[in-house]
């Protein structure tokens, strides 16, 4: 399966206001990310999106710049602040029939999931700025069967979508 995470866009940090919408950077990202994913040919047969306000507007967006509906986008519960790995990875089971998923979410949720999937041993530290795509190519859930495709930061994101 190629799995797909997105960290959400820019937004103000949860200090400062709790479950935040996207600020105006943050929606320019991800239409750019959207129409990037777009000309890179990427397509879901599943979308997914934690269940706080950044990562579903996130989310939206992407479905919509894809070609899909906004109502295609999947509250994943398990990405949810106070849930565990082992909860995640029952959740993504349920999609692995599939041949391209895309998860929306924040940090550090995305880089503990990411790291499980890469490595059994020490975790690696994954930055993964707003806006930024990890593609993940997963051969079995346990941990260290994933292989990293290729990560993109938003200003290369950017740049595919300029053309």
């Amino acid at each position: 399966m190629n799995l797909y995470l997105m960290q959400h866009g820019a937004c103000l940090p949860k200090e400062v206001k709790a479950n935040q919408p996207l600020t105006p950077v943050g929606h320019d990202q991800t239409v750019s990310a959207a129409r990037a994913m777009k000309i890179m040919g990427l397509w879901f047969d599943a979308l997914l999106a934690s269940p706080f306000n950044p990562a579903q507007q996130t989310a939206g967006i992407i479905a919509e710049g894809l070609g899909y509906a906004q109502s295609s986008v999947t509250s994943f519960e398990a990405l949810r602040g106070n849930t565990g790995l082992k909860a995640c990875m029952e959740e993504l089971r349920q999609v692995q029939r599939y041949q391209s998923v895309f998860v929306c979410g924040e940090m550090p949720q995305l880089g503990s999931l990411a790291s499980h999937l890469l490595t059994s041993g020490p975790r690696l530290s994954m930055v993964l700025e707003g806006g930024a795509l990890l593609a993940l190519s997963v051969t079995n859930w346990n941990a260290s069967n994933a292989t990293l495709r290729w990560m993109l930061q938003p200003g290369q994101l950017q740049m595919i979508a300029a053309g």
